[in-house]
């Protein structure tokens, strides 16, 4: 206050500073507008990295999952809804496959001997499995759809196949024992 004249010199080296300053930031971003090559580039390399990350991991994942299944003891190998809350499973417990019936309360159906149905039923869950946790981009899978859709239908009506097979025979095997046991009182009756 004491000296204005020192004052207007400061102020007009404040104002030339910031015209200096907003010309000068102007020029800059005359310079840079838009994006460039080599931020695309950046951006493409960034994404690949990030979607390698996330297979190897996904992969690593996998590997110990299987890992963990294949020290379980019982393992559900898939079934078929028959109804409401009612179906059949496929169940593995140690080397023993059992046909189990799951409705209010769980029985047991049969238990696969056969060491071909055994196998049969094995390799395509197995197979069902390895094709599950394979992971693939999406124009093979939308080919192989496409060219391999009767591949899958075959596989499945296999394994529908031969669980009726089961079945029927299962229902024979009943069906027999009800006549003899029709036969034993039958006969007891005489």
């Amino acid at each position: 206050m004491e000296q204005p004249d020192a004052c207007g010199e400061q102020l007009d080296t404040k104002q030339s500073m910031t015209t200096d300053s907003t010309d000068s930031n102007q020029s800059a971003a005359n310079r840079t507008v838009g994006l460039t090559i080599w931020d695309f580039i950046k951006m493409i390399a960034a994404t690949v990295f990030v979607v390698a990350l996330l297979y190897i991991i996904l992969k690593f994942v996998n590997k110990k999952g299987h890992l963990y299944k294949g020290s379980q003891l019982i393992e559900n190998l898939g079934g078929a809804t028959l109804g409401a809350n009612r179906s059949v499973q496929l169940i593995k417990v140690g080397k023993k496959i059992l046909v189990v019936g799951v409705g209010e309360n769980v029985q047991l159906i049969k238990e696969i001997d056969d060491l071909q149905e055994y196998e049969a039923l094995l390799s395509a869950y197995n197979s069902r499995m390895d094709q599950l946790t394979q992971p693939g981009d999406i124009l093979s899978k939308v080919l192989m759809k496409k060219s391999g859709s009767s591949e899958k239908k075959n596989e499945s009506s296999s394994f529908q196949s031969l669980l009726k097979k089961q079945l029927g025979d299962l229902s024979k095997g009943r069906q027999e024992l009800y006549d003899e046991i029709e036969k034993e009182k039958g006969s007891d009756k005489q």
